[in-house]
């Protein structure tokens, strides 16, 4: 059985599921920094996870065979098959802590891969929703959820279920301090996601009204790209995993906020450019931010670079469809006049000493083996 070492002093405070389950102090031998390795390891474990949940809403809810099926079918489509690269970082975030504090990773071990599903299950949460909004067609190499017959708009309510899963995995799998900052942790940082995805949708739809392109300022759009993905996508794994080794302190949590947030600002402008520049068999899909009216990096620098005819060209021609291809090249020709591949570049290399400065600031309280690594991995990508 896992044995669970209390990292936190205070007495549980969890009301309605009994004791945290108990990890035991051995690590598994499984090396999490191999992502080939790990991937069908944490499906090993989604596997165990998906089937306990069921199996305390089966029982606990008087629920019938189809319902335990159609639960059973909704989590095994939406949970598995990403890349896990969010819930990996929680993993290599735990490793690179307690090698710091002089810890057993086995001590937190089962606890990091607990948390690394969490944020896997809230990633398919958003997904699950995100494809309704968007009239996606497929998801991973398959039908969206809300696309497989049967489905339809019932998805919204997995969705919801999904969310309340997460949320059932962190009351059986902590108590005090720990429980109470991580379910403050996945709360704040959902709603923070929310408002994120609330802005760039309100972005998309604004085409054609009056004044618009005023309001796409460089503060407009960061407040979209932090809210939206750096919390939820840098700031929620590196979060999870330190609170999971016992980290709680406001110094430590916000320090680590400071460093995610630039990195995740960072990340969400060169997807903004990968989008228009990279090339589809690199980065898996056709750009189409410029159809979809999108605010973003490219076109935020445009906006404060470009001439009056210029910018009068740009909102004739920007969020026209994906059918205009002639528009979209136009938009593309302001920005290769402009040189926005070149301003790109210089922002690369800015932001790169940006994070690397954050991290320095508080090597003595974090991890900076973990924040270095990932800095690294997403600089100048190309996908």
């Amino acid at each position: 059985s896992w044995r669970y070492v209390d990292l936190t002093t205070s007495p549980s405070t969890r009301p309605s599921m009994g004791s945290a389950v108990e990890p035991q102090e051995v690590a598994s031998g499984i090396n999490w920094r191999d992502a080939k390795e790990a991937r069908p390891e944490m499906n090993k474990y989604i596997k165990e996870f998906s089937k306990d949940f069921v199996g305390y809403i089966e029982k606990n809810y008087e629920w019938p065979d189809v319902g335990v099926e159609r639960l059973t079918r909704m989590l095994d489509y939406t949970v598995p098959g990403g890349k896990y690269n969010r819930g990996l970082l929680v993993l290599w975030t735990a490793i690179d802590t307690c090698k710091m504090k002089g810890l057993n990773f086995g001590s937190v071990e089962k606890k990091a891969v607990v948390l690394a599903w969490c944020v896997e299950i809230l990633q398919a949460c958003f997904l699950v929703s995100d494809d309704i909004m968007d009239n996606s067609v497929t998801r991973r190499g398959k039908p969206c959820w809300y696309k497989v017959q049967g489905v339809g708009l019932d998805a919204i309510n997995d969705a919801l279920i999904l969310e309340s899963f997460l949320f059932y995995l962190i009351e059986k799998y902590f108590d005090g301090e720990q429980y109470v900052a991580l379910m403050k942790l996945f709360h704040d940082v959902s709603l923070k996601t929310q408002m994120g995805q609330m802005l760039d949708t309100m972005s998309e739809k604004a085409k054609g009204k009056e004044g618009i392109f005023d309001t796409f300022t460089m503060k407009y759009y960061t407040r979209i790209i932090k809210y939206k993905t750096a919390f939820y996508s840098f700031y929620l794994p590196a979060a999870s995993a330190l609170i999971a080794c016992g980290l709680t302190s406001k110094e430590v949590l916000c320090g680590a906020e400071e460093i995610c947030v630039a990195m995740g600002i960072k990340f969400q402008i060169e997807d903004d450019f990968l989008d228009c520049y990279g090339k589809p068999e690199v980065i898996g899909k056709v750009g189409t931010d410029i159809f979809d009216h999108k605010c973003t990096w490219l076109l935020v620098m445009a906006l404060q670079m470009m001439t009056k005819e210029q910018r009068a060209t740009l909102e004739a021609n920007y969020g026209n469809g994906i059918e205009d291809k002639k528009a979209e090249a136009t938009v593309k020709g302001i920005y290769k006049d402009l040189k926005l591949e070149e301003v790109y570049e210089k922002q690369e290399t800015d932001s790169y000493a940006e994070c690397e400065a954050l991290i320095n600031k508080y090597s003595s309280i974090l991890p900076s083996e973990t924040f270095v690594r990932l800095l690294k991995k997403i600089h100048k990508r190309e996908k």
